[in-house]
């Protein structure tokens, strides 16, 4: 039986803190695995994976606004794969103005060769030696192909870590742009905001940062800002001195429901769009799944570390 794709506004998602943790997870990973096979951006990725799909020649002009980008950025993708052999520009022959693309056999060679990358990448960097860990990836990794409409299925089919790539990267630039539009914040501000929602107690900074699996620096960067907008504030133990503490204001509190309704409703309408409830399923699984494994891994280190202890 064919399962069936909701409306937006059925079936709804809350997207939490794990989900964000998985995601930049996936985002860094794929972004590595780009970089060890190509020396092209994402952008450029981005249009010659969109050449593949269009199966014959296409025009800058459709390109552009299939891919949602201004003329300049499309020509200057173009130029860049067209000095690397992997695409063709050609005047029309009805108007020599227009200017078509087409693919070649090293682009096409060329994205099979990065899409094996972006598969090596997932697997290195995602607990996947867990068959159930690996099902639910390799699930999230369809899903993520899913998000933006192809243009040719049967060629999408063939390359959904390179189709996942390109919407992981088109997703956080939608959240980090939304969230900053509706908060004036940061992409890392909201999260620590989410992240502080959900726990409803102060959390040490380096757990907090942890937690995220965001970097000390970038944690304390962001929770500094908060503190300045009054969505945020440092307390201290008197038990230990070093310890600092971070917690939401009133103001803060009323945010963080702005960002969640916020996440949820770019969901809704950019990322649970074009997917079944399977999919969006697998997706939110990931980020579960990745950070409990995460911190399984960390609390066997802390034990291996405790089991050395030996009497002073």
């Amino acid at each position: 039986m064919t399962e069936t794709r909701p409306t937006p506004a059925k079936d709804k998602f809350n997207l939490d803190s794990t989900y964000f943790v998985a995601f930049e997870m996936a985002h860094e990973t794929l972004r590595q695995g780009l970089a060890a096979a190509s020396e092209l951006n994402i952008t450029q990725y981005r249009v010659l994976t969109k050449l593949l799909q269009a199966n014959g020649a296409i025009s800058q002009g459709e390109l552009g606004r299939l891919l949602g980008m201004k003329p300049n950025v499309v020509t200057q993708a173009v130029d860049a794969l067209e000095s690397r052999g992997y695409a063709t520009r050609a005047a029309g022959e009805s108007d020599g103005r227009t200017r078509f693309l087409a693919i070649t056999e090293a682009g096409r060679a060329h994205i099979a060769t990065v899409n094996e990358s972006l598969v090596a990448s997932l697997y290195a960097n995602f607990p996947t030696g867990n068959p159930t860990y690996r099902t639910i990836l390799e699930a999230a990794v369809a899903a993520g192909a899913a998000i933006e409409p192809p243009l040719n299925a049967e060629v999408a089919d063939r390359f959904p870590a390179s189709r996942s790539l390109v919407s992981v990267e088109l997703i956080r630039a939608e959240t980090e742009r939304t969230l900053r539009e509706a908060t004036g914040a940061s992409f890392n501000e909201c999260r620590i905001v989410q992240r502080l929602g959900e726990t409803d107690r102060p959390e040490r900074v380096g757990a907090l940062a942890e937690a995220l699996r965001m970097s000390p620096v970038n944690a304390a960067r962001a929770i500094e800002r908060l503190v300045q907008r009054g969505w945020a504030r440092r307390l201290k133990s008197p038990a230990d001195k070093k310890a600092v503490y971070v917690a939401l204001t009133d103001e803060g509190v009323y945010e963080g429901f702005l960002i969640g309704a916020t996440v949820n409703e770019l969901a809704a309408t950019k990322l649970w769009a074009n997917l079944t409830v399977g999919q969006r399923e697998a997706i939110e699984q990931v980020g579960h799944v990745v950070v409990a494994d995460l911190d399984a891994q960390r609390q066997a280190k802390e034990q291996a570390a405790y089991d050395l202890l030996q009497e002073i």
